[in-house]
């Protein structure tokens, strides 16, 4: 069985020899790692990206990296740029700190985003951090992106304790393409924690019953250097669970990585 976790923070420097050991220790093929947040400065941001750009030549076929950026900075969109297409990243990290998706401000970097067919990672649901932001990261602020249609995009955390209103944005986006409005489906659901035990596998079962599993991927938010310590016991959590609902095993190998795969692939895949 293949496994990618989508979602691994970082912080400073990680030695990816290290990495790799850890990640084979808990028998995940592939990491999705994040550069450093940066919340307030484009210099900051650049010099969290060079920490972390690095990692995207150590081994690209194991170990991937997101820009995390603030799309609200000035200069950032030729900033994300230059890290997609020079730097080394796949695609982008992005958490709506005191912002909304549909603000006209942003519509410039979103524009610059689709003409890159970025694939961007949101935070959604509760935020714990940065104080009272997690009003901004509603999924459903996020039907915007029907404007961008090459931007490919994945809601993490299912959007807890927004679940019911993640699997309705996800409806709303397969519609989209179904009635011609958009050439694609854009949208994906992360299974990130987020939701507690009491509700996983009921909103685990209700994302597999509406969308199906070639839309969900999985993912811890564990984070690197060194604390990676419980990505092993989600991922016997969550094959657990695929398997209690009854999905076959390429059902299963889909949640675990190809939908990963896919959305953010390794760079020369």
């Amino acid at each position: 069985m293949r496994i990618v976790d989508c979602h691994v923070h970082t912080a400073g420097q990680v030695d990816p020899r290290e990495l790799l050991a850890e990640m084979d220790r808990n028998g995940v093929q592939r990491v999705i790692l994040f550069s450093e947040g940066e919340r307030f400065t484009l210099e900051a941001t650049r010099e969290k990206l060079q920490t972390a750009q690095p990692l995207t030549r150590a081994q690209p076929d194991r170990i991937s990296v997101l820009a995390f950026v603030n799309p609200t900075i000035d200069g950032m969109a030729d900033l994300t740029a230059e890290a997609v297409e020079e730097m080394g990243f796949i695609g982008v990290k992005i958490i709506p700190d005191h912002w909304f998706t549909h603000e006209q401000r942003l519509e410039p970097f979103w524009e610059r985003m689709n003409e890159l067919k970025a694939s961007i990672l949101f935070h959604t649901g509760i935020l714990h951090g940065h104080m009272d932001s997690s009003r901004f990261c509603r999924p459903v602020y996020l039907e915007k992106l029907l404007h961008y249609p090459d931007i490919r995009f994945a809601m993490a955390h299912i959007s807890w304790p927004w679940c019911e209103e993640c699997l309705a944005v996800m409806g709303r986006m397969r519609a989209a393409q179904r009635k011609g409005e958009v050439p694609a489906w854009q949208s994906w659901i992360d299974l990130t924690p987020g939701t507690p035990p009491y509700i996983r596998r009921q909103a685990v079962a209700n994302a597999v019953e509406h969308i199906g599993p070639e839309r969900i991927m999985f993912g811890t938010d564990c984070g690197a250097p060194g604390k990676l310590g419980y990505q092993k016991a989600l991922v016997e959590e969550y094959l657990g669970i695929l398997r209690d609902l009854g999905l076959d095993e390429a059902q299963v190998e889909r949640i675990m990585s190809g939908s990963a795969d896919e959305v953010f692939p390794a760079r020369g895949a």
